[in-house]
């Protein structure tokens, strides 16, 4: 251990205040001095809500480095999230930057020196990949999206032949969730399947105790039947587990377990990072699952260790998390005792915000294993506001919200003047309503998250016609299809149609009447509500001869359309044997949503929605290319129940209330914050533990590494059934109320999202028949005197729901055209007056639609081709080549061959880019993101970098990889890597993807590494340079450089051949090419 400057080694040369004066920044509390200054031993910080903990951190490094404590590779930040990380990162490095101007940093700042800051699973990523072989995988292993993990699952579940299943009751979905999370859960607390089988079979024992009533307990039958289910879920869970290691996946919560055996198995590992790190910084402390503390205090035990947290915010128990790690933190990190220390001056809410927070969490507080400050105000904080609103009904509470934020982002200040807002939900449940309210009062908001992704009218009518095609039951899916903007088919005829679909019911497949016994078998093998479909009915109203009398009840033009609707779906129906994606996109094209969306947004780029749907859709299939739309539409199900579960990422938007759950909000600000739904039943609400281990699917709490802190149910000690009766009773009490300690601590970090005014919420009625009273936390803010009593009525005003009525009869079918009716049927009739007219200037569009009537023209003609408006540039030379080779592709594509060397170059390009961006890839590992420019040329087929591969590609690859090592730019340092650039040209834009950029001599140069065959001749080399003039001109424009300074070249890597073409097109002469295929084609 490093000594302490204060303990053997004199007095410290410099105290924290001393360097905050020479930095030119301000200086720390008494608080902060004492965490920055602490000893290089095991410490924990209590931190509170908007303490400055990031701050904290990076200026205990800078004490360090500047009394030479510590060097700066010897640092190591974790943090949960990319962008905490990055925060902590940038905070750290320009510290640096600073301490070295001051003269304060020995040796001044080296450039190859830098502090690791991550997040917990990427450096536990890097462990395992490091150090794979010593576990028997793969160091390349592909590491799964949820998606892929659910789709893999899914497939185990269904093609099991394990008897057991048939006889829990449980469908395919189901299934798959239970075998997910159990494998998650065995990973987390580093549990073994095997044991937890036995014990679940010695569980099921206890249904012979007898008992004193005659009958047994129902309370022991349903939880021995639930524990009898739990052996067969383990065995799935393990073939799950054996899967992804043949197939070479890793799941996020696999990597931690992962890096944890290779730690356990190979002392040298943990000896290797023991000195390598001397003073480790450990953010969201409370927020670490079993199986990373566990790798944690394997690996730093006994050192430099500092871990911070707030217990109050300790909100994911559910993933695994555990504020019981805080209290432990002595035990795992040092011989029993650790230093701890607090931060309680919040930088972030004003006093009414921190007023109201310290009420709702003083209940914790005092119950707390670990010592927790009071939060207290800056020293130059303002008042702000806390407000509180109970309305009658949701609705009323939902139209006051959105009243209240439209005073706030008023249309008149300017952009940089805007408030941050936020809208935040204990459940999305009642999300809709709050949504319509703030569109009534033209307040700009943003729904985050893959759930609010699934309710963009256009992702839903997707997703609708997807359930049609799929599932014969998407009866309310297809009425969506039928009454939207589409179709248009009224409620007459589809009240037909659901006559049509009854009729077909009691009539066999030759439209025959069925035997009454048998309608009647029928009608009792299938749910109520279930004696019919109208998908089915719709299949027949498409293909039913004109004449047949079930036809004769449809209006003739609900009759024309409704055929229509039909043949397109049968259309689409019979081509759901296609590649998903291509059955996705097929259907977007079929139903015009992307024309839907450009009239409704007003911009082609309306569809960002359905380019982010198409990446869910992409990481779903990443694992395998025969992913089926049963499996995709039951993982989107899936996700939008589990979606806003963790923190988010997203930045505020200034001037836009972004919607959010309380979980998701988890280390994010606003200037404004609204919480709704403050009412009994809701925040807090009702507990869903039941009866927690002793129900279908779950790990029972011994085997959890968190166990002494769970309430124990003592199974093993009883004599008869009804003392089990009893036990179990207390044990339910005892996790209610852990889920209230649960809920308050929700409750804590919704308050403390707030930089200047806050917004409570609730109201009696919902759609309940009962009225719900406010929540406890609101009434505890009355008595503590921060609301004043009138906020909260006693009672409501109406004795029944005053929603019922008017929500039992809704305008129906909607309006598809909404708010926009007015100005569309405006401008439709100002087109027709312009048309009586004679008008033909166009107006302000006059272009447009001159260029609209050019392309209905020239689509008429039999052989014009339309060209794409983005070109690749690896193309480029084949529309000036051969257009008319391009244009039949074009016309009629065909799918190409999956070459073997188009998977060798994708695996060459992906391990080239991670050789020069070695930290480049493992910070995606934490996070999610939407890439809606996704356009890949060089993955035609599906190939996945870091997959495993043949035996002959990994001998070609090792091969390419030891040419290159050999080559002139294996020892330099890439100006960029991997760069997509988008370079206009005429009326097309031409998809730039540069391998890399050098700067040598004071130019730049451009290279293009090619796996393939160097060209054979001049003319050839003088095609393929087009591409190398592409590049050029745009990495000109993207770096504003002259392009004389920049040159290009090909290596052709299996060759070890570098190709300089003797010149390089102009950008002249790159138009004058494209204008020549523009004219041929």
């Amino acid at each position: 251990m490093l000594p302490h400057p204060r303990r053997g080694g004199g007095d410290a040369v410099r105290t924290a205040l001393e360097i905050a004066d020479r930095l030119g920044l301000p200086r720390p509390t008494d608080e902060q001095q004492r965490v920055i200054e602490a000893p290089l031993e095991p410490a924990l910080v209590v931190a509170g809500a908007g303490s400055g903990k990031t701050e904290t951190m990076a200026s205990r490094v800078v004490w360090l480095l500047a009394n030479g404590l510590v060097t700066v590779p010897q640092v190591l930040g974790l943090t949960f999230t990319r962008k905490a990380a990055g925060e902590l990162a940038e905070r750290i490095r320009g510290r640096i930057e600073r301490l070295a101007e001051a003269e304060l940093l020995e040796g001044g700042v080296d450039p190859f020196d830098a502090p690791t800051v991550s997040t917990y699973n990427a450096f536990a990523n890097t462990i395992f990949r490091d150090n794979a072989l010593l576990v028997g995988r793969e160091s390349e292993s592909q590491v799964l999206s949820e998606a892929s993990a659910w789709q893999l699952a899914r497939s185990l579940v269904v093609s099991s032949d394990d008897s057991r299943l048939a006889t829990l009751g449980r469908s395919v979905d189901s299934l798959t969730e239970t075998v997910v999370a159990l494998s998650h859960a065995l990973g987390e607390n580093v549990a073994e399947a095997p044991a937890v089988s036995r014990m679940a079979d010695r569980f099921v024992d206890l249904a012979s105790l007898p008992s004193s009533k005659g009958s047994s307990y129902k309370t022991l039958t349903d939880a021995t039947e639930a524990l009898a289910g739990l052996p067969p879920m383990l065995d799935l869970a393990e073939l799950f587990a054996a899967e992804k290691a043949r197939r070479g996946f890793v799941e996020f919560s696999d990597q931690v377990a992962l890096a944890l055996q290779v730690c356990e198995t190979s002392p040298g590992v943990v000896d290797e990072h023991r000195e390598r790190f001397r003073v480790i910084l450990l953010d969201e402390y409370q927020d670490t699952s079993v199986v990373q503390t566990r790798l944690l205090a394997r690996l730093f035990r006994g050192t430099g260790v500092m871990a911070v947290g707030d217990p109050h915010q300790s909100i994911y128990g559910f993933r695994g998390a555990s504020a019981a790690n805080l209290g432990r933190f002595p035990l795992d990190f040092g011989d029993g005792a650790a230093a701890t220390f607090t931060l309680s001056t919040s930088w972030r809410n004003p006093t009414s915000v921190l007023d109201a927070a310290n009420v709702v969490v003083d209940e914790l507080s005092r119950a707390s294993a670990v010592p927790v400050g009071r939060l207290t105000a800056r020293p130059d904080a303002g008042a702000g506001s806390v407000e509180a609103l109970y309305a009658e009904t949701v609705d009323d509470e939902a139209d006051g919200v959105a009243r209240w934020f439209r005073q706030r982002l008023r249309p008149g200040q300017g952009d940089d003047e805007l408030p941050t807002a936020a809208l935040l939900f204990r459940s999305k449940a009642t999300m809709p309503v709050f949504v319509e309210a703030l569109k009534r009062h033209g307040v700009k908001h943003h729904v985050l998250g893959v759930s609010g992704l699934l309710q963009r009218p256009e992702i839903v009518d997707l997703v609708s016609c997807l359930r049609v095609l799929h599932d014969p039951a998407a009866g309310s899916e297809l009425i969506r299809l039928m009454a939207g903007a589409r179709w248009r088919i009224g409620i007459h005829d589809i009240a037909v149609l659901r006559q049509v679909s009854s009729w077909l019911f009691t009539h066999d497949h030759a439209q025959q009447r069925l035997e009454q016994d048998v309608a009647d078998r029928l009608r009792a093998s299938v749910a109520p509500g279930e004696h019919g479909s109208i998908v089915d009915a719709l299949d027949f109203v498409g293909t039913a001869p004109p004449a047949h009398h079930q036809l004769a009840g449809f209006s003739a033009e609900g009759l024309d359309r409704l055929r229509a609707l039909a043949r397109q779906l049968a259309f689409l129906r019979n081509r759901t044997g296609l590649d998903l994606v291509d059955l996705v996109a097929l259907v977007q094209q079929e139903m015009l949503l992307d024309i839907e969306v450009a009239a409704a947004a007003g911009s082609l780029r309306g569809n960002a929605y359905l380019q982010a749907f198409d990446d869910e859709l992409a990481g779903y299939v990443a694992t395998d290319d025969t992913a089926s739309l049963a499996g995709f539409l039951s993982w989107l199900s899936a996700a939008e129940r589990r979606d806003d579960m963790g923190p988010r990422s997203d930045e505020s938007e200034k001037g836009t209330v972004q919607l959010l759950t309380v979980h998701g909000s988890k280390g994010l600000e606003w200037d404004l914050v609204a919480v709704p739904r403050l009412v009994e039943g809701e925040l807090p609400g009702t507990s869903r533990e039941g009866k927690g281990w002793l129900t279908f699917g779950k790990l029972p709490f011994e085997f959890r590494g968190d166990a002494n802190e769970l309430p124990v149910f003592g199974w093993r000690d009883f004599d008869d059934q009804k003392e089990f009766h009893d036990a179990l009773a207390v044990f339910e009490d005892e996790l209610r109320e852990r889920h209230l300690a649960e809920e308050r601590r929700l409750a804590y970090v919704a308050l403390t999202r707030a930089k200047r005014e806050l917004l409570l919420t609730g109201s009696f009625w919902a759609t309940q028949t009962r009225p719900r009273g406010a929540s406890r936390y609101l009434t505890e803010l009355v008595s503590a005197g921060i609301l004043p009593p009138e906020a909260l009525p006693e009672a409501p005003e109406n004795d029944d729901n005053p929603l019922t009525a008017s929500h039992e009869s809704p305008l129906w079918p909607f309006d598809p055209l909404g708010a926009r009716r007015e100005a569309v049927e405006g401008a439709a009739a100002q087109v027709r007056l312009a048309i009586e007219r004679g008008d033909a200037s166009g107006g302000r569009w006059a272009r447009d639609i001159e260029l609209l009537v050019r392309e209905r023209a020239a689509s008429r003609e039999p052989e014009t081709t339309t060209l794409p408006q983005r070109i690749p540039a690896s193309r480029f030379k084949d529309y000036v080549d051969d257009p008319a080779a391009v244009a039949a592709s074009l016309r009629r594509p065909l799918p190409e061959r999956p070459y073997r060397a188009t998977r060798l170059g994708t695996l060459f390009h992906a391990w080239v880019e991670e050789r020069f961006r070695p930290t480049g890839r493992g910070e995606v590992l934490d996070a999610e993101s939407f890439d809606l420019e996704g356009d890949d040329e060089r993955d035609p087929f599906g190939v996945v970098p870091g997959a495993p591969v043949d035996p002959d590609d990994a001998r070609r690859l090792a091969e390419l990889q030891a040419t290159f090592e050999r080559s002139e730019w294996a020892a330099l340092e890439a100006v960029d890597v991997e760069l997509e650039i988008h370079l206009p040209l005429g009326a097309r834009t031409v998809i730039c993807k540069i391998d890399a950029v050098f700067e040598r001599d004071g130019r730049y140069q451009v290279v293009d590494w090619k796996t393939g065959k160097a060209p054979s001749g001049a003319d050839d080399l003088a095609l393929k340079q087009l591409q190398l003039a592409l590049y050029r001109e745009a990495y000109a424009q993207y770096r504003g450089l002259d392009p004389a300074l920049i040159d290009a070249v090909f290596y052709f890597v299996a060759d070890d051949a570098l190709l300089r073409p003797e010149s390089v097109s102009d950008r002249a002469e790159l138009e004058r090419l494209w204008g020549t295929v523009e004219d041929r084609l």
